[in-house]
């Protein structure tokens, strides 16, 4: 629902363009700044301990805010190179329907932890107006290569690990880098029609997705809790840019 407004934006503003100088034209370059919000559509399958499924269970991933830097490089009138960068995302982790160690019903959500995500994304862009106005829709689609860092473990999945699983130390998280397609929608509108400067609001939808892997010590060795967690989020900017 959140994408909603950004896309009525772009279409406004693409059938209310109106004619201006022409200034996006090939070798044309952009670059923005912004907020951005990260929305995951999140799913995963069953948690998995040492190969054994844990029924009905999930991981949830929360949503996040964070600084986004963009930019276009038009290589042709009409089209363009362009980037996604962003200060890491950081996102709380919870996981649903564990067992309960006193023999109740299966848990709610748990706090799993949290990690940091920096999703960035090259898209080959079309510009439908180019240099005919100074309203400036545009399309894109392209590559995302997403990075997970400094993975922690809350205090709470830790006690539960001890007081479920038998762990005799603190557990270790670890995600898989992902790699998945990318579309994006956006729109430059100029501050006037000889201004350089412009407000830009952007949406992208990402296809990302990790293989979730827990560690912890136990008497008997060391055992694993793995799956597989389904990101794919939308991410939602607005910022202002620059024209050069």
């Amino acid at each position: 629902m959140k994408a909603l407004p950004v896309v009525a934006t772009c279409l406004v503003a693409l059938l209310g363009a109106s004619q201006a100088l022409a200034d996006y034209e090939q070798g044309t370059v952009v670059v923005r700044i912004g907020a951005g919000w990260v929305e995951p559509d999140d799913d995963s399958n069953w948690l998995r301990l040492d190969g054994v499924p844990l029924e009905n269970t999930r991981v949830y991933v929360d949503n996040a805010s964070s600084a986004t830097f963009t930019g276009s490089w038009l290589f042709a009138d009409h089209w363009a190179i362009g980037l996604l960068a962003a200060i890491p995302f950081n996102h709380d982790l919870y996981v649903g329907g564990l067992p309960d160690p006193n023999g109740g019903p299966a848990l709610g959500r748990v706090r799993l932890g949290d990690t940091d995500q920096l999703p960035p994304t090259l898209t080959v862009q079309w510009f439908p107006v180019c240099n005919e106005s100074w309203v400036q829709p545009y399309v894109g689609l392209g590559v995302n290569y997403t990075s997970f860092t400094n993975e922690d473990i809350s205090r709470t999945a830790n006690d539960y690990f001890q007081n479920a699983l038998g762990a005799e130390g603190p557990a270790e998280l670890d995600l898989d880098a992902s790699w998945g397609l990318a579309g994006e929608l956006g729109v430059d509108i100029s501050f006037g029609r000889r201004s350089r400067w412009l407000v830009n609001a952007a949406v992208w939808y990402i296809d990302m997705d990790t293989d979730a892997r827990i560690r912890f010590p136990t008497n008997d060795g060391a055992n694993r809790i793995k799956t597989n967690v389904d990101i794919d989020p939308w991410i939602y900017s607005v910022g202002i840019g620059y024209q050069f």
